[in-house]
């Protein structure tokens, strides 16, 4: 099983140092479950801090980014930088949110890892039917990041996350798993015990968990509680 944690899991306790914490702190977990990160380059300072700093991921098997929004002005230059930090590291999928009037063909003649589509929760306008992500991913041959929370917030029967696999299965490239909470949105699922969401899971590809914790050892608590229900 490919798994780990994601960009924003411990911005609650280390809000001036998530990128480089992330990785600091999953080093210091179970390393006999942990293989996989999702690495933070959502603001212009995030992408700088992983091209200046030397960062050790060679402990994992799978290392995803999840890009900025790009409806920037600078989006060539922003799309330069994060190649840099591909050919840096090697990244094996790049996840952008599904937005509408992006320049997708030159985010595709940029970066040279995969790249794949997240589809979005109820508060978003686009992007949460499996009709908006194939209007993307269909014309420019794109991957699919299935967040299963999201789905869940569009709906709870988890018959959304079922016709995504029906449509989109052998583009599903990476899976982003946490419970919900109306408050704190991405919550840890052994608190919230919504157990449908983890059965949403249903091919043997990477799972990055995005659950954000309130204290450090919430972490392996949560990395424990999915595992035990994906056997």
């Amino acid at each position: 099983m490919i798994i780990g944690f994601s960009r924003g899991d411990f911005y609650r306790m280390f809000p001036k140092d998530e990128s480089v914490a992330l990785v600091k702190k999953i080093n210091s977990l179970d390393n006999d479950l942990i293989n996989a990160i999702e690495l933070n380059c959502a603001s212009k300072k995030l992408i700088e801090c992983f091209l200046d700093e030397e960062i050790d991921l060679s402990f994992l098997d799978y290392v995803s980014i999840h890009g900025p929004s790009l409806s920037d002005n600078n989006l060539k230059e922003i799309l330069l930088r994060l190649e840099k930090i591909n050919k840096k590291y090697g990244i094996d999928n790049f996840v952008f949110h599904a937005e509408k009037g992006i320049d997708w063909d030159l985010v595709k003649d940029i970066i040279t890892s995969p790249i794949s589509i997240e589809n979005m929760d109820n508060r978003k306008k686009f992007g949460k039917t499996v009709e908006s992500i194939k209007k993307i991913i269909d014309k420019y041959d794109f991957k699919f990041t299935l967040d299963l929370q999201h789905a869940y917030t569009n709906d709870k029967s988890m018959k959304l996350a079922d016709k995504f696999h029906r449509e989109l299965g052998d583009k599903i490239i990476e899976y982003h798993l946490s419970g919900f909470d109306p408050k704190f949105l991405h919550y840890p699922l052994f608190k919230t015990k919504q157990n449908e969401i983890i059965n949403g899971v249903r091919k043997d590809i990477p799972i990055i968990i995005e659950s954000t914790f309130d204290k450090e050892k919430e972490a392996e608590k949560e990395l424990r509680y999915v595992v035990e229900r994906l056997k």
